[in-house]
């Protein structure tokens, strides 16, 4: 029997609205009136992974940041993570600042850019369902390397992207030097319609995700279901 559900939310629990429906959430909860944890995994931040979280009554919980951070729900608080050195973060902002490549970096407190430009505004809005600029304990903050300098709250992850594919492919092919850090996937190509007052704009651009080194979010789930003692042939892993 299995005993372990972790479930991806973008793409997979959520309909392509960013909607949660109805169908998923009775049968989420059939699952866990069975005595099985569901355990939301996203690449989110864990300020909008608890906002569904919540809706759904699952385990207290949640795999985020790609499986970078696993936040207790009921604790309000992150219980294990692993971070990007202040260093590596800092050139790596360098590089993308001297080659005008759009970056964000994410502390466990808010989301550091210094231009969000509407390539960034529309992959953040869609990784995070936003409507505006708060996502939970997630805050925007308007800055540059200046501020992150000063930063205390440790680098959990760095997003970078540009509309320009040929410069990106060298920027990011840079970026892999760091022994610290991995992509977490080949860079992805999206293609967006945002709206921008009373007219739509049609944009592509390049993104990539930077994590600490070997993580993911099969590594999470092992921390898990190692402390609820778990076996990996009781585990079930939904993805789309």
């Amino acid at each position: 029997m299995y005993k372990f559900v972790a479930i991806d939310i973008d793409g997979t629990l959520l309909r392509s609205n960013g909607e949660l429906s109805e169908k998923n959430k009775n049968i989420i909860k059939r699952v866990i009136d069975n005595g099985v944890r569901v355990v939301l995994t996203s690449g989110r931040a864990t300020g909008s992974v608890k906002n569904i979280a919540k809706q759904l009554n699952v385990d207290r919980y949640m795999i985020c940041d790609n499986g970078a951070s696993i936040y207790d729900i009921k604790e309000n608080q992150i219980v294990t993570a692993k971070y990007i050195d202040k260093d590596t973060v800092l050139h790596i902002v360098d590089t993308c600042i001297q080659n005008n490549i759009y970056y964000m970096v994410f502390t466990t407190k808010e989301i550091i850019v210094k231009d969000l430009k509407h390539m960034a505004l529309a992959f953040y809005k869609k990784r995070h369902n936003l409507n505006n600029e708060i996502s939970g304990s997630s805050e925007i903050k308007y800055a540059g390397k200046d501020y992150i300098e000063q930063v205390k709250e440790p680098f959990i992850r760095i997003v970078v992207c540009d509309q320009d594919r040929p410069v990106y492919n060298s920027i990011v092919n840079r970026l892999k030097k760091y022994d610290s850090i991995e992509l977490m996937a080949p860079p992805h190509i999206s293609n967006k319609l945002i709206n921008d007052g009373e007219k739509n704009i049609l944009i592509s651009y390049s993104y990539a995700e930077l994590l600490p080194k070997n993580v993911n979010k099969w590594s999470a789930i092992e921390t898990l279901i190692h402390q609820f003692h778990i076996k990996p042939n009781e585990v079930i892993a939904i993805r789309r």
